[in-house]
């Protein structure tokens, strides 16, 4: 949400409305949760489904509230079409360059997801360690950072990469690789907000209800290049 630029246009809409300041961190899905736990922020925008079930199970938070969604994308030298999985089957099969945020974020943890469906059906050899569930090869690179660093990553070395609509759109000017979209139902990728149980704070139930009302126009007219880059049910 920040790579796209579409945070910033909440936060401020938000701010002239209410006269609050926001401050925020945009990290990993993961390390955003880790926040959570530690009561270092109010409320949080997270988009791994399982991992904030996980969060409101442990007494963290009491709900989630989608916000908003799109769909994860392919970017790369090369463009895939029929199946998410097609297209990272040829990616392992033939060795083609691949990074990897490997920083447990909802687009890391996507992509661990493809991985583990194509292990099963096809039986690939993968590895579980420090930087999560993925093949090996000097082809794979892990690289422990953000979404912004792991595309200008992708287009240095002409490799592929997992990422969502909205930073593909804002860097799709930038960089020189191509954009696949996919109809797989894994690839949908939903944004909900969890406010922290330990802090519960009044404005953290604010900005909550801005984005279910001001804010739902700001995510669905939202566009870049023309392009939608998220929308709402």
């Amino acid at each position: 949400m920040r790579d796209s630029g579409l945070l910033d246009t909440l936060v401020l809409e938000f701010e002239n409305l209410h006269g609050i300041d926001v401050e925020y961190v945009a990290v990993g899905t993961g390390a955003a949760l880790q926040l959570g736990m530690t009561g270092d922020v109010e409320a949080l925008i997270v988009h791994a489904p399982q991992q904030e079930k996980n969060f409101i199970e442990d007494g963290y938070a009491s709900e989630r509230i989608p916000i908003a969604r799109n769909s994860f994308v392919l970017v790369g030298p090369n463009h895939y079409s029929n199946s998410i999985y097609d297209a990272f089957s040829t990616i392992f099969e033939e060795e083609r360059c691949f990074i990897s945020r490997g920083d447990d974020s909802g687009t890391h943890a996507k992509e661990q997801a493809i991985w583990r469906n194509l292990s099963e059906i096809h039986n690939y050899s993968m590895v579980q360690d420090s930087n999560g569930y993925h093949p090996q090869g000097e082809w794979y690179y892990s690289i422990g950072q953000g979404m912004g660093a792991a595309i200008n990553m992708a287009n240095e070395k002409s490799c592929a990469t997992l990422t969502d609509r909205g930073t593909a759109l804002q860097f799709q000017s930038k960089v020189g690789l191509q954009y696949s979209e996919f109809n797989d139902t894994i690839m949908e990728n939903q944004y909900s907000y969890l406010i922290v149980n330990s802090t519960n704070t009044p404005t953290a139930h604010l900005f909550q209800t801005f984005l279910l009302n001001e804010g739902r126009g700001l995510i669905a007219n939202y566009t870049i290049n023309g392009d939608y880059a998220f929308f709402v049910d």
